[in-house]
């Protein structure tokens, strides 16, 4: 056997073993060990009832007002009833009545009729604060019917969520894309969008599950590439990976939107977008697919454990097609 067919069969394996392994172990690292910022209250609320996040961070807080220092906070009104001396001030406008505290030894007449209640005035719409934009935990909400309701920031948190932005494990964004792609809504025209993953398998945290399980397959068998052990069973999952990436990410959104090229390119693909041209990530993932499916044909190669453990080959065909053993295939042979 020639040298260049050795490296062929020998050295051509590893190549694509590495390139495999950098990429699935990095993939792997940076969704157990990174975080990312969620920022969609319906996310954050996905999460919630997953469980991953706090209920509070659920909570809506009183935005805080834009210049504080400007806006007097509206002045506390006293029953006639409960007024302290202390309180009434020295110099009082002429419109409003003086309320004066009735002497120690006063007794009112039972003939006398009483007094009828000072009605409370209101200060003219020009010395009225500004209206505040944001509800604090004091103002009530106003009903129809002119009586109390509960505060307005106490409604903002049982109406909605949060759009502060929560920190989670990168594996959680993975997990939220499964359960976008189970649960598409509908387009502009109302009409339901077609969904790209079973909603069988996006019921309660099954997204989680296989997020995770997706997180750690990248791990294990890109070790298990580098190190070429069981390299073979380890090709599988990793093709897998990518044709699921692949429909989630760009055939599946193209067929989805109803202008994909050629039937399930996704549109603009010549077009540059942030990061180059549109087209490199697709043929990226594409580029991954065929050398795990190149691995699983051809095996590790001679430079791997599976070679150490279980041996190379045991026949070979000669220059003429008849079979003839062999045991091993060392680099050396020429």
């Amino acid at each position: 056997m020639s040298f260049r067919t050795t490296l062929a069969l020998n050295v051509a394996p590893l190549c694509l073993r590495l390139a495999l392994a950098s990429t699935f172990i990095w993939a792997g690292v940076s969704k157990v060990a990174y975080r990312t910022t969620i920022s969609d209250p319906n996310d954050i609320a996905v999460l919630v009832e997953w469980g991953q996040i706090g209920p509070e961070s659920a909570a809506i807080p009183a935005p805080p007002l834009d210049n504080p220092e400007e806006v007097q906070p509206e002045p506390d009104v006293i029953p006639p009833e409960t007024v302290i001396p202390e309180t009434i001030p020295d110099v009082v406008p002429e419109d409003e009545p003086v309320l004066t505290p009735p002497p120690a030894d006063y007794q009112p007449a039972e003939d006398i009729a009483p007094e009828e209640p000072i009605e409370e005035t209101q200060p003219p719409a020009d010395d009225l604060p500004p209206e505040d934009p944001a509800a604090t935990d004091d103002e009530v909400a106003p009903v129809e019917d002119g009586s109390n309701a509960m505060p307005v920031a106490f409604q903002a948190q049982t109406n909605s969520v949060s759009a502060q932005p929560v920190e989670v494990k990168r594996v959680m964004g993975l997990a939220l894309s499964l359960h976008h792609a189970a649960n598409p809504g509908v387009d502009d025209q109302g009409q339901a969008l077609m969904p790209l993953w079973p909603d069988a398998l996006a019921k309660g945290t099954l997204p989680v599950v296989f997020a995770w399980v997706a997180a750690i397959l990248e791990l294990v068998c890109g070790a298990a590439m580098l190190i070429g052990f069981f390299t073979r069973l380890a090709a599988l999952p990793l093709a897998g990976t990518m044709l699921t990436a692949m429909w989630l990410t760009q055939i599946g959104p193209a067929i989805q939107s109803g202008s994909a090229v050629l039937g399930f390119l996704p549109p603009g693909m010549f077009e540059m977008g942030a990061s180059g041209p549109v087209y490199t990530h697709l043929f990226w993932q594409f580029a991954l697919l065929m050398s795990a499916l190149a691995i699983f044909l051809m095996g590790p190669g001679a430079l791997s454990i599976d070679r150490l453990i279980f041996g190379g080959p045991s026949s070979r065909y000669d220059e003429t097609g008849s079979k003839r053993q062999v045991e091993f295939v060392p680099m050396s042979d020429a």
